[in-house]
């Protein structure tokens, strides 16, 4: 076997080593690793250009490119999407059209020709599943109706990856009509639409079979069948003249739809970080710092427009669809970014010759721009949604108006009587309308507050005395007759609404019972300081849950149970 160069040890140490320097300095600032591999990218581009071999990288990067496609296709999840159809589907294709539009016009004003402008506008209209989805998997997100919805819109945008990039590979730089323009783009959607059916037929009736079968004979077979999978599915796309990298997000979403995919994913998640990390470091080394330097304040005005126009167009999306102001800002701020996709897509432009060096970098800075600034402000977006009322309660008194009366609050459903001695129960997610279940078969009146409106029109529904407003309005609580209920319990899981509720309640009716959800032990301590009268973890009610059944298993005695439940409590302070 033939000696290996010690310069590709070298590069490859290289290329990993600084972006890994870079991603470890940004974990130590708290933003994400993925804005410091993308820095390390453009390190290597600039600073270390002539020591790395860019044709020892390429094909490491697009093997990456692959594999990062697949697991995004691999994620997608029909049925969620069906049941969301409204947000979602409805939701998205809005959304996705205005932005198409909007960002067409801003990139004709940047001094763009009308085609570029449109491809531009194709391939900024999505936002980033990669990055989004781990800072909502991260922060424990996934399950509640926000994370939801977000996924799904992610999950949606992903589909439509597939007419974007068969309309990208239409074009090759040459001079072409309008009319030969829509005939492509025409075409594109067609061939599009014929490969979504064809995935969702076969992924229903046969892959799933072919992969139980394997799965039933060797789980170290199954591992390499999937690795064959995806090669053979990019093959049969490449000899079908269907893009590659189409090929490979279509195995991903087959495979979604076997019963295997979340071993599958597990198997193959690490893989996937590591070569989705050579892809972001592959992009950064495209930024050349000295053509760009000069055009910084351009990019950075192309930026702010870009991520402007899509947080504008989400929250107009959402407040139609009569998601409370709060839910909408916060869907607008986890979707405004332009996708990891647009890397791919402008690639793809710049290859045809549609888009000049200068243009190039121009719009895929832009994009860096917005994803760097992301987790920033999903971090920050409970102080900026604050921030932004106060402005508007300060220089703008008629739209918070507006919002607070109008958007945030319908008092239609207990117009009709007075209620006294009740329990108020401020969320009415997962755990208050379990609460609420509890409370009526107790027959103990209550009445519950909710900003999510789709969850207050379920509630009505189904009988339950339910406003649609922010529990943290003092004028939201008046209503539900604070001043004269019995208890409030705080479901809602932001600690800086829980505060809120905490002091507005306090100041109603000084005597209530304040019964509170927390996660961590300082926020029991705050909460105990402002004078919550009873804490509960979730958590620690599972855990206690478990450990019972436990007991109960080992034939532990009634008395001997309760009182060593009793102890753990004590030791968490709980009681």
């Amino acid at each position: 076997m033939p000696e290996i160069p010690v310069t590709t040890f070298f590069n490859y140490f290289l290329y990993l080593f600084i972006p890994f320097v870079f991603g470890f300095l940004a974990k130590k600032i708290k933003i994400s690793p993925v804005i410091g591999y993308i820095i390390g990218g453009i390190a290597l581009g600039n600073v270390f250009s002539g020591v790395i071999s860019q044709e020892a990288i390429r094909g490491f990067a697009y093997f990456g490119i692959i594999l990062l496609l697949f697991t995004v296709g691999l994620d997608i999840n029909l049925n969620k999407i069906t049941i969301l159809k409204k947000f979602i589907v409805i939701g998205g294709t809005i959304q996705i059209l205005l932005s198409l539009f909007l960002i067409t016009v801003l990139s004709t004003f940047f001094g763009f020709s009308f085609l570029q402008s449109f491809l531009i506008g194709i391939a900024l209209t999505s936002s980033s599943t990669s990055i989004v989805a781990k800072i909502i998997q991260d922060r424990g997100e996934e399950s509640s109706f926000l994370g939801e919805v977000a996924l799904g819109v992610l999950m949606f945008q992903d589909l439509a990856f597939i007419p974007f990039i068969i309309i990208f590979t239409f074009f090759n730089g040459q001079e072409q009509s309008v009319f030969e323009v829509v005939r492509d783009i025409g075409i594109g959607l067609v061939q599009a639409t014929v490969i979504i059916w064809v995935m969702y037929f076969f992924g229903k009736r046969y892959i799933p079979k072919l992969f139980n079968a394997i799965a039933k004979t060797s789980r170290e077979l199954l591992n390499l069948f999937v690795i064959v999978f995806i090669f053979m599915t990019v093959a049969i796309s490449a000899s079908l003249e269907v893009p590659v990298l189409i090929g490979a997000f279509m195995a991903g979403v087959l495979v979604s739809q076997t019963s295997e995919h979340y071993h599958i994913f597990s198997q193959i998640r690490p893989l996937r970080d590591l070569m989705a990390i050579i892809f972001f470091v592959y992009i950064g080394t495209h930024v050349k710092v000295p053509e760009v330097i000069f055009m910084i304040p351009k990019i950075a005005l192309f930026a702010f427009l870009l991520v402007l126009i899509k947080a504008l167009i989400l929250l107009a999306v959402f407040l139609y669809f009569r998601f409370s102001s709060r839910m909408a800002f916060y869907l607008a701020i986890f979707l405004f970014q332009a996708s990891e996709n647009a890397f791919i897509l402008l690639s793809l432009a710049f290859t045809n010759k549609i888009l000049t060096s200068e243009q190039y970098l121009f719009v895929l800075t832009a994009v860096l721009m917005s994803l760097m600034f992301t987790p920033v402000l999903i971090n920050s977006k409970d102080s900026l949604y604050q921030s932004l009322r106060s402005f508007l309660k300060k220089y703008v008194p008629a739209v918070e108006l507006f919002i607070k009366h109008r958007l945030d609050f319908d008092q239609s459903p207990l117009q009709a009587f007075r209620i006294r001695n009740h329990v108020i129960l401020c969320g009415y997610g997962r755990i208050g309308s379990q609460i609420g279940k509890a409370l009526n078969l107790a027959n103990i009146p209550f009445v519950a507050i909710d900003y999510n409106f789709h969850t207050v029109e379920k509630a009505k529904k189904e009988g339950v005395n339910i406003i649609y407003g922010d529990p943290t309005d003092y004028d939201v609580l008046d209503f539900a007759e604070t001043e004269y209920a019995q208890a409030l319990v705080i479901a809602v899981p932001i600690n800086f609404d829980q505060e809120q509720i905490i002091l507005n309640a306090k100041k109603l009716n000084s005597k209530i019972v304040l019964i509170g959800r927390v996660h961590t032990e300082k926020d029991k301590q705050r909460m105990k300081d402002l004078g919550v009268n009873s804490v509960v973890s979730p958590e620690l009610e599972a855990s206690l849950s478990i450990i019972k059944k436990l007991f109960i298993m080992k034939r532990m005695g009634k008395d001997d149970i309760m009182r060593r439940i009793r102890h753990i409590k004590l030791v968490q302070g709980i009681i």
